[in-house]
């Protein structure tokens, strides 16, 4: 199979890299406390070259245009580093243990969100559409992409990640992450050495790759990229930098890449009137305002799930929103007019089951590790000529 990776010219801060990093924008969306803590943190310099989903919604035009500005500041007055063509290792301590990435580009002409098709790279998640075109939008007008993504790849020998920890590499961050997101080394791997390593980290098999976070900005780059390429020649169709995207692929074999649920918040409702109405439906234990449906753990059981809540916000009112971690939706749930909605993790063998069916679970179905587990913001790539 012909490989989908591309090696990038990764850009790194040019100082105080142990002051970049953010986490990742999908996370904390119910939280918007967090997210104006951060802004009035002085450590969280990525932060303005970012767009976190608590703030959709709140002015996105305005935002969009000063992020984009934002992003051109950092090019023109050399905030960024560009380094030579390469890869970076990266090992990161979570609340599961130390978990180890490849921060890669792959071609989005072998990547695919369309269920029942097959591609090497698949999205496993779906997008809805508004948040979709929100992240489009950013993208479109971006001159550089900060990757929040992680995608999963099976290696059960490891084979990867033991090569690149015996090699000597040279380290280009080390540092604790703010907010107990644990610790996070990088090392940058030498264009010679990633083009070695992309045979082991591709399988024989279709999908070889799936995208398990991140799916929002990785559709929108698809998206963006199928509007770029009709501008162009053929010639230049093959090396347009909005052709790739930057992402960190994880071995799903690696047993800190756990797979948590996400799980379900339905609020503005009558309480006690929605959870009738779903246990009508669904045997499910009680405890509080949280709800755990006696369903396996299946694409099938989470969207039946989405289905009932969309049927009763349809004929009442409501809206539904996503949790990581069963205490914080205890915590959410416990508030007036809130319900939870406590689901289970899938199985990662499952998701490249179903990755082969042509499946993509419903939004939101699972994640990597806890909340804070998720990918911070670190490198970046140049997505356009301007």
């Amino acid at each position: 199979m012909k490989s989908c990776f591309y090696i990038p010219r990764l850009l790194v801060p040019r100082k105080d890299r142990y002051r970049w990093c953010v986490i990742a924008g999908d996370r904390f969306v119910n939280d918007k406390n967090y997210w104006d803590e951060q802004q009035r943190k002085a450590d969280a310099t990525a932060l303005p070259l970012v767009f976190p989903e608590a703030y959709f919604g709140d002015g996105d035009e305005e935002r969009c245009d000063e992020i984009r500005e934002r992003q051109y500041e950092a090019l023109e007055a050399d905030w960024l580093e560009k380094l030579v063509r390469g890869f970076t290792f990266v090992e990161r301590k979570t609340s599961a243990g130390i978990r180890r990435g490849v921060v890669a580009a792959i071609d989005l002409e072998a990547f695919s969100f369309e269920e029942g098709t097959l591609s090497p790279v698949r999205a496993m998640q779906k997008t809805p559409k508004a948040l979709a075109e929100r992240y489009l939008r950013l993208r479109r007008d971006a001159p550089i992409e900060m990757p929040h993504t992680i995608i999963l790849y099976r290696d059960p020998r490891d084979k990867v990640n033991k090569l690149l920890k015996n090699e000597d590499l040279e380290e280009l961050y080390s540092y604790d992450l703010y907010g107990d997101g644990g610790k996070v080394k990088g090392y940058f791997v030498p264009e010679d050495f990633a083009a070695a390593i992309v045979p082991l980290l591709t399988s024989k098999h279709e999908p070889s790759f799936v995208v398990a976070e991140g799916n929002a900005a990785a559709v929108a780059a698809k998206l963006h990229w199928e509007g770029v390429k009709k501008t162009l020649s053929e010639d230049a169709k093959r090396r347009h930098p909005a052709r790739f995207m930057l992402a960190e692929f994880v071995n799903a074999e690696d047993d800190a890449a756990e797979i948590h649920p996400v799980h379900r918040l339905i609020k503005e409702i009558d309480a006690e009137a929605f959870i009738d109405f779903f246990t009508k439906s669904v045997k499910c234990t009680r405890k509080g305002s949280v709800l755990t449906p006696a369903l396996p753990a299946s694409h099938e059981s989470v969207a039946k799930t989405d289905e009932l809540i969309a049927a009763f916000i349809k004929a009442n009112y409501g809206r539904v929103s996503y949790v990581h971690g069963a205490d914080r939706l205890a915590k959410f749930a416990a508030e007036e007019g809130c319900v939870g909605i406590a689901l289970k993790a899938v199985d990662k063998d499952d998701i490249f089951k179903e990755a082969k069916a042509g499946v993509v679970f419903p939004y939101q179905t699972f994640c990597i590790g806890q909340i804070r587990d998720a990918r911070y913001y670190l490198e970046a790539r140049e997505i356009s000529y301007d």
